[in-house]
């Protein structure tokens, strides 16, 4: 019987297009600023000339002083609105990385992390631009459309 090896593990930093299901994505061997910074960058790439309003929940690594440093720098293309602590609930992206896990990744043993983020770069091509396959992320229960419509006033 194949038995896991050692824990190994990536952390993926990722948005979603509300509007089109348009997927940004970095994978990344740790939760660092230094990490969710080269995730920015690739936001900015992906929109250029557009302003991006960024929802996010409230982990450590987005509040370094490189991460407040480079959003201050970028304040022109980047607004960020901060999930209240220990909502995950509010955070839509959320409701894909579950799907993801449930769908793609689960009651799978893969042979190496490398297997594993493969089959995840899969799952997301899967869905990427496809916002009527992603319903599961835009039926949100009353607190989250109480959020979400103000986050939609306020970018008005």
């Amino acid at each position: 019987m194949p038995a896991p090896g050692q824990n190994e593990k990536q952390v993926v930093y990722g948005g979603v297009d509300y509007r089109t299901g348009e997927l940004t994505y970095t994978v990344a061997s740790s939760k660092t600023g230094t990490h969710f910074i080269v995730f920015l960058t690739a936001l900015l790439l992906a929109y250029q000339g557009r302003r991006i309003r960024m929802v996010c929940d409230n982990g450590r690594f987005h509040h370094t002083q490189a991460v407040r440093t480079f959003l201050e720098e970028h304040r022109q293309q980047i607004s960020v609105y901060w999930l209240p602590p220990y909502s995950p609930s509010l955070n839509l992206i959320e409701q894909l990385w579950g799907h993801l896990k449930r769908t793609v990744l689960a009651n799978v043993l893969y042979r190496n992390l490398d297997d594993l983020v493969a089959a995840f770069h899969k799952g997301i091509e899967s869905l990427n631009g496809k916002r009527d396959a992603m319903g599961f992320m835009f039926q949100h229960d009353k607190h989250t459309r109480q959020f979400s419509d103000k986050l939609q006033r306020n970018a008005a």
